[in-house]
């Protein structure tokens, strides 16, 4: 071989190196519905782990002899590390490459499980939640960059978002279903063991058609904006933790306030920052397109809606009708049912009639009915007759929003840039829903104690006018039972009564926002007319 053939075989090695370098993963053909099941999986599992453990947690708190004050932390540590790390995640995903990024979270989420699952004591298991939270928040914005990436059609795009979407919606309720059947048929312990057989299933199916380990933001580094990255996870993770203080104490206790305020403090000089800083870790000019916002604000929303329902509604279904871990997660399945139904003809019917700006409003409003529906509930109320048409427009509702919110939030964004767009749409609706369940958990604990303080007298007269019918003290056996028996209705009629204004704020909420993104929609539409 001559030395001008030598060379010439070389510029071609180098050029076809080059050309697959360059070549994006959309046109290297990847397996699609590989992609789209591992990234299903991904979203699956992170969504349930919101929880899951939440109904295993007597079982688990009974196991390793956790006080009442330490079991809350195997909840909020998980939700902590994922809300306030899903930015970084974002950017970390940026960097590395979502090849390398998704590897290591999928791993890292399996590892941590079966510590967690094989915690003798709460100080592993609580190290073991964060762990998960951590590589949660990493794999939140790759599964979602992964499907960006892969699918770039608008039709193929709609259709896969609008499953990906239902996953995230029916997660937290399938958490319960999956929770409750566990603990109950073996231990609590495989409520967290099933992350590692999810976390081995989507990264042996999507293996192979993951995007090359090159493929990444070159000109991205960690330390880029490096005091913007840490406002940014700072003001999250000050936000989750004051919803959770407001939950476990009040919306006035020092705690809660001080960690609130220390979020919005942190969340200005976020903004401040952003708008001077030169490669900032999230540029100003995503929240920009106005549809691109209101998926944000949308997801927050529709977070907040999903947690608090949730949460009521298991405390109604397992203190008003005494149901079992698993026998609660088994009436949300309706909901799981009409979700799944509507996601994918809302995507393919509705939103190419009226648009992410016409569909996100009527998925709010929707999900505003379903909450009248809830709060009509009485002592004398039905599953059947309240819960069930209730958890059927839910899904319905949620079926109308998600899909539309990780499609519009991510569409039109950089391929460099998917991850952090992803991560905003996590950090949403992680803490959307750390919001709905303070927000419904304290209105139901202060309006329940307000309504036992109200009624008190009221009940003592029934007692004593019960014990003079049945000619007994209040000391002997009979007595006891009469005054037993009516605190008990007095507490479950306080509880109800508290849910029921619980659905209602919610729903005016939800009316409230769904109003603002209409008003929005016209003055934007008024806006380009003029310009015109």
């Amino acid at each position: 071989m001559t030395s001008s053939e030598a060379s010439a075989l070389k510029e071609r090695t180098e050029s076809a190196q080059e050309t697959q370098e360059e070549t994006p993963a959309a046109e290297q053909r990847p397996n699609r519905r590989a992609v789209m099941v591992s990234a299903v999986l991904t979203q699956l599992m992170i969504v349930l782990d919101l929880t899951i453990i939440a109904i295993a947690l007597p079982h688990m708190q009974d196991d390793l002899g956790m006080t009442v004050s330490q079991s809350p932390w195997t909840v909020t540590g998980y939700s902590l590390a994922f809300g306030g790390l899903v930015l970084f995640g974002g950017r970390l995903c940026a960097v590395v490459g979502i090849r390398r990024s998704y590897q290591v979270g999928l791993i890292g989420f399996g590892i941590a499980s079966l510590a967690a699952g094989m915690a003798t004591s709460f100080p592993v298991l609580l190290v073991a939640r964060v762990a998960q939270g951590c590589f949660g928040a990493l794999l939140a914005p790759t599964s979602q960059s992964l499907l960006n990436v892969t699918f770039t059609e608008r039709t193929e795009r709609e259709r896969v978002f609008a499953i990906f979407g239902a996953t995230g919606g029916l997660g937290a309720a399938v958490g319960l279903l999956v929770g409750g059947a566990l603990t109950d048929w073996f231990s609590w312990r495989w409520a967290l063991y099933i992350n590692i057989l999810l976390a081995a299933a989507a990264l042996l199916i999507g293996q192979h058609s993951l995007p090359p380990a090159d493929q990444r933001d070159r000109g991205s580094r960690i330390t880029d904006d490096l005091s913007g990255l840490v406002l940014g996870c700072g003001a999250c993770f000050s936000a989750v933790y004051g919803l959770d203080r407001a939950q476990q104490t009040s919306w006035t206790s020092t705690s809660t306030v001080s960690w609130l305020a220390l979020g919005g403090i942190a969340a200005l000089l976020f903004v401040v920052r952003e708008y001077f800083a030169s490669r900032p870790v999230l540029p100003l000019s995503m929240m920009a397109m106005p549809v691109r916002a209101a998926s944000y604000a949308t997801q927050f929303i529709a977070g907040a809606a999903q947690m608090g329902a949730i949460i009521y509604l298991t405390y109604y279904m397992q203190n008003h009708f005494g149901y079992s871990p698993l026998k609660s997660g088994v009436v949300f399945l309706p909901m799981v049912l009409a979700l799944i139904a509507t996601a994918i003809p809302a995507g393919r019917i509705i939103v190419p009639r009226l648009g992410a700006r016409g569909t996100l409003p009527l998925g709010l409003a929707v999900l505003a009915g379903a909450f009248l529906v809830f709060s009509r509930m009485t002592t004398e109320s039905t599953y059947e007759h309240v819960a069930l048409p209730g958890l059927i427009v839910f899904g319905i509702g949620l079926g109308l929003t998600m899909p539309v919110t990780f499609n519009s939030g991510t569409r039109g964004v950089d391929a460099k840039r998917t991850g952090l767009a992803s991560a905003i749409l996590s950090a949403a609706q992680q803490i959307g829903g750390s919001f709905g369940v303070a927000l419904m958990t304290s209105y139901a604990t202060q309006h329940a104690e307000d309504y036992v303080t109200d009624h008190a007298a009221q009940v003592r007269a029934e007692a004593m006018e019960a014990m003079m019918r049945a000619q007994a003290l209040p000391q002997s056996p009979t007595g006891k039972q009469i005054i037993e028996t009516l605190k008990a209705q007095l507490i479950d009629r306080a509880q109800i009564e508290a849910y029921s204004g619980g659905f209602t704020m919610m729903a005016w909420i939800l009316a409230g926002a769904a109003t603002v993104l209409v008003a929005c929609g016209i003055g934007l539409s008024l806006r380009r007319r003029r310009r015109r």
